[in-house]
């Protein structure tokens, strides 16, 4: 009995003092270059506290995803109507001077649209800025009556700047256009200079573009044509990021800060190099460049300049004026055939595609915890 006792004893002790040493533990960090006294495949209780699941899950809006859809149906569009024009060249004997001076007129309008209306909304931002100074200094003593500890009633109109942007009285007009947001407007006569400047490259360049290929089979032409098509539609950065910046220093190129991808750019320009090496004259060759780079590289920008304006309707109108008229033109160039094909797949990206991709939402299953490794910030110097 005594030894069953003494046994007894020593478990309870034993146990009791495993109970202190576990009290006297510290509390388990999720650190792994801190020494702890757990094992190394301790489980703690508050490891998956902060489990999250499918926290980045945002319900989407039919019409919102349409309207996103409809940008892939207006660059396949524009892609398109590149080809188009080459297969009237190359096989109608359309007259190349036709569609290069058509997008000639349409790229000098739209460029004018694009400098005047960015003057008007510098304007309305320098004169809210202005406005805004005023009320700074002008609200002390209108709203004296309040505590210094208490906050000033909110402006009724709000201000398109940041709250905490403070203006001082010695700030003059040409200070405060550092605050503006929008771009300046590119200057008439570097921008005239610069179009002739590369028009006249073009055309001094034009008989060794043409002749480019000239070893080359017409299928090999055609294929990798196709390619760079594909790739064109794959690179293609469909995202827009509307974020207002400061206004930069002067600038006199006829540019955008966009998020069209300038590999695209790159690659329809490629494939409009190698295309026009199959037409039969210099002249074909720099008219079909040209209207390549004025409706695949420039439209994009003002395209995309429309919509960070908010000019809905008029988005709409290019959109619906590019595709009618690449729809028209393949149903009388290529027939009924090709052209229900090619609108079944307008069809199917911009009305099936949107409802796909709502559908696909419910199997995403992601999960999220403390355990993710941090994303680097990249910040420009």
């Amino acid at each position: 009995m005594d030894s069953e006792e003494d046994s007894s004893s020593i478990t309870s002790l034993s146990e009791r003092a495993e109970h202190v040493k576990a009290a006297k533990k510290h509390p388990w960090k999720k650190l792994l270059w801190y020494k702890q006294d757990y094992e190394d495949n301790y489980t703690d209780a508050s490891f998956l506290s902060q489990l999250k699941r499918n926290s980045t899950v945002i319900n989407y809006s039919y019409w919102k995803l349409l309207s996103d859809f409809t940008l892939i149906v207006l660059h396949l569009s524009i892609i398109m109507l590149v080809i188009l024009v080459f297969y009237g060249i190359y096989k109608l004997n359309w007259n190349p001077l036709v569609p290069a001076l058509l997008s000639s007129s349409l790229t000098a309008l739209g460029f004018i649209v694009y400098v005047i209306t960015l003057k008007i909304r510098g304007n309305r931002e320098l004169i809210n800025l202005q406005k805004l100074k005023i009320e700074q200094l002008t609200r002390p003593t209108r709203y004296s009556k309040f505590n210094s500890s208490k906050s000033l009633p909110p402006s009724r109109s709000p201000s398109p700047f940041p709250h905490n942007l403070e203006l001082t009285a010695k700030e003059s007009t040409l200070d405060l256009e550092r605050y503006l947001r929008e771009p300046n407007p590119p200057d008439l006569f570097n921008t005239l200079k610069s179009a002739i400047l590369i028009l006249l490259t073009l055309l001094t360049f034009s008989p060794v573009l043409k002749s480019l290929t000239n070893s080359t089979a017409s299928d090999s032409i055609w294929a990798l044509s196709t390619w760079l098509c594909l790739l064109n539609v794959l690179f293609n950065d469909y995202s827009i990021d509307f974020s207002h910046t400061s206004r930069q220093s002067e600038t006199s190129n006829f540019e955008l800060q966009t998020s069209n991808s300038n590999l695209s750019k790159n690659i329809s320009l490629s494939n409009a190099i190698v295309l026009a090496s199959r037409l039969n004259s210099n002249l074909s060759a720099f008219c079909f460049i040209v209207f390549s780079i004025e409706v695949s590289g420039l439209f994009p920008v003002f395209n995309n300049f429309t919509r960070r304006c908010q000019f809905w309707a008029f988005h709409w109108f290019q959109v619906v004026a590019i595709t009618a008229a690449v729809d028209f033109a393949v149903y009388k160039i290529f027939g009924v055939g090709w052209f229900l094909l090619w609108v079944g797949l307008q069809f199917w990206i911009m009305v099936i595609g949107p409802w796909h991709f709502i559908m696909l939402q419910k199997y995403k299953d992601e999960l999220q915890g403390p355990w993710d490794p941090a994303k680097p910030i990249f910040k420009t110097i």
